[in-house]
């Protein structure tokens, strides 16, 4: 997948979070709602954007969310959803939704489990693809994307 094609992949995704007051909505180029900002989303599933085994990706998670504990933290449950050309419900990967002051932190996690970027909301909803792999799509680690 070329850089532009998986910026838009980026871009396409929803995601849902399961926060306490429900379920909340979250897209690139829309406002997030104001229970979830800011925020940061991470994911452990599929690193550098390449299709691991699910039972790979599963413990992958589950030592996502240990760690996310070990920094006292308390995550919601999130899925992306994201599109395919052929087919709108293509592929659904879980993720944590981490409520609070967490961009940073959410960054060295995305980089400790090999993602290419996380997803940050601040203080006014402004949804942002935040780089976490140092050259993707010309980016540095900490620097929006796209």
């Amino acid at each position: 997948m070329s850089d532009a094609e998986l910026l838009a992949a980026y871009r396409d995704t929803a995601w849902s979070v399961e926060a306490p007051g429900g379920a909340a909505w979250v897209r690139s180029g829309a406002i997030a709602p104001a229970a979830l900002r800011p925020a940061a989303i991470v994911t452990a599933y599929n690193p550098a954007s390449r299709l691991r085994p699910p039972e790979e990706n599963r413990r992958a998670d589950e030592a996502l969310r240990a760690r996310i504990r070990a920094l006292g933290l308390h995550p919601w449950r999130v899925t992306a959803h994201g599109t395919g050309a052929d087919d709108p419900s293509a592929w659904d990967e879980p993720g944590w939704c981490l409520a609070g002051d967490t961009r940073d932190a959410a960054i060295e996690l995305g980089r400790g489990f090999g993602q290419n970027a996380i997803v940050w909301i601040d203080g006014a909803g402004t949804v942002s693809i935040v780089c976490t792999l140092d050259g993707f799509l010309g980016a540095a680690v900490g620097e929006v994307v796209g």
